[in-house]
């Protein structure tokens, strides 16, 4: 069951400016962008092997200019903490897939706590801009049975980015 407008604001009471119909809004925190460093990039045996990125700086402190067939990590403005008993899928606005930008797929596991990192393409022929502090992508909620495990994965706490 999707979670609604206003249970989502008692789950989620630090994002209450944010809480929509049906999802909460998320806004862009800061903006990675990749560099090509040839390292292994991806994932063997269970080890992951993360691309070197690079913060973004906003061109006149307003906006940030996503390059075409470029790849960027989209961090949120600030931590979240899915309760026990949810998860959440994540969904760009649809004003940024009409531009040609496209999210990479993700969930929010039950009882999943930091700052979240999505990434992005544009797939479009030519630059998109995203102000600071734009909403950008749309988080859904949705109820468990209740049985799913806590996460406490590599990206828990943001512990595999402190390494």
């Amino acid at each position: 069951m999707i979670v609604g407008h206003y249970n989502l604001l008692k789950l989620f009471p630090n994002f209450k400016d944010s809480i929509k119909e049906n999802g909460i809004d998320l806004s862009i925190g800061q903006v990675y962008k990749i560099h090509k460093d040839h390292k292994v990039c991806g994932s063997i045996d269970g080890e992951k092997h993360l691309p070197t990125y690079y913060k973004l700086k906003p061109t006149n402190n307003s906006y940030y200019k996503l390059l075409p067939g470029q790849y960027y990590f989209i961090e949120i403005d600030r931590d979240i903490t899915i309760p026990k008993g949810y998860c959440q899928f994540y969904f760009l606005r649809s004003t940024f897939s009409r531009c040609g930008l496209v999210l990479a797929d993700a969930v929010g596991d039950d009882s999943f706590n930091g700052r979240l990192m999505l990434g992005v393409y544009n797939s479009s022929p030519q630059s998109i801009y995203c102000g600071l502090n734009e909403r950008i992508i749309q988080a859904v909620t949705i109820q468990n049975d209740g049985t799913a495990l806590k996460y406490d994965g590599d990206y828990q706490d943001n512990r595999i980015y402190k390494e």
